[in-house]
């Protein structure tokens, strides 16, 4: 068994960015996509599964309803629709609450622009994690969603991998360490990628070439 043919096979056939996926382009570092993928990790924070929440998160790029002025304009009524035809409908109330309260926060306190949190809390993690928990609807594990990718661009932030993701390297005999998975993947972006193969493993079963590559 071969870490580094692990690591590849789950970048490869699993590494694809949560953020890409829904639609958030984070690698632009502007405004509107930290929003939009502020509101994923949110979403992602419900007791649903993270498929669910994720067609959630697409679903309001597709209305338009990752844009703050887009939710603030928005009657409630048209944001619970939204969120209870993809995927929501368990949490559609709360849901619709939790965004526009998460649209008025990053208006009034950052100016729209979540880069100016990473600024206030000085680019350290634990104060850029206790920030995010602020949101109503990110605890924890959401803050652990948001800079699990945004440690690609948002680089002080990292490295950092969460139980999730270390958890699943375990079982896959890779470095339950974040240094060391970087190391193995070989550069930020590589290693990121490296993370959410292993989030994907975990959450939706691991790809054939990576069960392959773990067994020989």
């Amino acid at each position: 068994m071969s870490c580094k043919e692990i690591a590849k096979a789950l970048i490869d056939t699993q590494g694809q960015l949560f953020s890409d996926e829904v639609g958030a382009n984070i690698a632009r570092d502007v405004p509107q996509q930290w929003f939009h993928w502020l509101l994923t990790a949110q979403l992602c924070s419900a007791r649903i599964s993270g498929r669910k929440a994720l067609q959630a998160s697409a679903a309001l790029r597709e209305t338009g309803f990752h844009k703050i002025d887009a939710i603030l304009d928005a009657g409630r009524g048209r944001l619970i629709r939204v969120l209870n035809e993809n995927g929501y409908a368990r949490f559609d109330n709360v849901g619709a609450d939790q965004i526009r309260a998460a649209a008025e926060l990053v208006r009034e306190t950052y100016d729209d622009d979540l880069r100016n949190l990473n600024e206030r809390a000085g680019g350290d993690p634990a104060r850029v994690r206790k920030l995010l928990q602020e949101v109503k609807g990110i605890g924890s594990t959401g803050a652990d969603i948001f800079c699990r990718e945004a440690q690609m661009v948002w680089t002080g932030l990292g490295p950092t991998a969460d139980r999730l993701c270390l958890d699943q390297a375990g079982k896959l005999g890779l470095p339950e360490d974040a240094e060391k998975l970087e190391e193995l993947a070989g550069e930020r972006g590589r290693f990121v990628r490296l993370l959410a193969g292993l989030a994907r493993a975990a959450l939706d079963g691991e790809s054939d070439a990576v069960a392959q590559a773990a067994r020989t």
